[in-house]
């Protein structure tokens, strides 16, 4: 009898414990359609996967240790759901987050691992009225609000205290040089403050990424951002402002992967930017919104100048599944070329081989785009 109460006993616990713990299977598929102007091949008509937002699955957890706290982990990693491949190259299973940790209601959240996509300078996409589209807060500034993954790294993000909480970043190198990498990234970090009010909310970011060999020597990759942003509701309507400077003082044409030869009279690897940008979001109706938004970076004061305005819309299917749009026109100045999708610095044609280097639009030249697809969550 005394057997069998403590096999009850022993049963009951079990089941507690399991009661306690959660893994979520999760993810998300974003399909669509695109057409861009403009670029050295002419004009194109693509099938894209992630326009709106990169499609990915994931794995969340956690387990109740008692007090207040939580073990939690989470695996995610990203698809080209066109292809059906991983993106990020082979081997790069849980390339976005693979990452295990501690969460307690009172002294907030410690993460170690792959933080990927969770990179700092990533939640700037609070500040952009287009929330991180292929048109967005990216686009102008080449892709540095998504940098490279961080691998290696550590954050601690406190509770939130009457809406003001911080959160903070390392990554180590492992490397014996303290700023040095084996990798095609070196030793990155970063601060970030927000505060939620009642009709809004404002962030300040400072992160910093170096190059390989400890060096700021790339303004669009291996540099130092400094971010403000902030957002404020008025009925239906959210508004968007904010600013990001961008510092590289090593950058050179040598440093981005040009060459003096290859870039036009009057065009060299910029060492500061600045970047702004105004936008709105429109609830109309509880299934359809509206997005608009320009924005504008200043390279070297003069040396790489563009504008892209655009507009965009979703509506809701239902709760899990939209339709999503978004046009965009970019203008650049006599000494850029940036593409309305950021692209990779530099040329965008090699007249010695005559050889098309990349999508970037001539110098000087604009570049107009539309895409349309739908997202479904699960």
């Amino acid at each position: 009898m005394k057997k069998t109460a403590i096999a009850v006993a022993l049963a009951a616990a079990a089941t507690a414990a399991h009661a306690q713990s959660s893994v979520t299977l999760y993810g998300r598929i974003d399909n669509g359609i695109q057409y861009e102007t403009g670029s050295r091949t002419g004009n194109q008509l693509a099938a894209e996967s992630g326009n709106w937002g990169c499609s990915w699955f994931g794995l969340e957890g956690f387990e109740d240790l008692g007090g207040g706290t939580r073990a939690l982990f989470k695996l995610e990693g990203q698809l080209n759901t066109m292809t059906g491949s991983l993106a990020g190259g082979p081997g790069a299973l849980f390339n976005r987050h693979a990452v295990v940790g501690m969460e307690n209601d009172r002294f907030g959240t410690f993460k170690m691992g792959n933080i990927g996509a969770g990179e700092i300078q990533q939640d700037s996409w609070g500040a952009d009225p287009q929330l991180m589209q292929r048109y967005a807060i990216s686009s102008l500034v080449r892709g540095r609000n998504w940098p490279t993954a961080v691998n290696g790294g550590f954050e601690y993000q406190t509770p939130s205290w009457n809406g003001l909480q911080f959160k903070g970043q390392y990554e180590l190198t492992n490397n014996a040089k303290w700023n040095e990498s084996t990798t095609s990234q070196g030793r990155s970090n970063g601060l970030e403050a927000t505060y939620t009010f009642g009709s809004g909310d404002f962030r300040v970011i400072y992160d910093e990424i170096r190059s390989p060999d400890g060096k700021f020597d790339n303004v669009y990759a291996n540099s130092r951002s400094i971010l403000v942003g902030g957002t404020y509701v008025v009925g239906p309507v959210k508004f968007y402002l904010g600013y990001q400077h961008l510092s590289a003082p090593d950058a050179t044409n040598a440093s981005v992967g040009v060459t003096d030869a290859s870039q036009p009279a009057g065009v060299s690897a910029p060492t500061a930017v600045n970047h702004e940008w105004v936008g709105a979001a429109w609830q109309v109706s509880a299934a359809t919104a509206l997005t608009a938004a320009v924005f504008h970076a200043n390279a070297n004061n003069g040396n790489g100048n563009a504008t892209m305005f655009t507009l965009g819309g979703t509506y809701n299917l239902s709760k899990r599944t939209f339709l999503y749009t978004e046009a965009g026109y970019v203008r650049n100045s006599s000494t850029s070329n940036i593409p309305l999708s950021g692209g990779s610095y530099g040329n965008n044609f090699d007249s010695a081989t005559s050889t098309v280097l990349n999508g970037n639009p001539n110098y000087g030249r604009s570049q107009a785009g539309i895409f349309a697809g739908i997202m479904t969550l699960f």
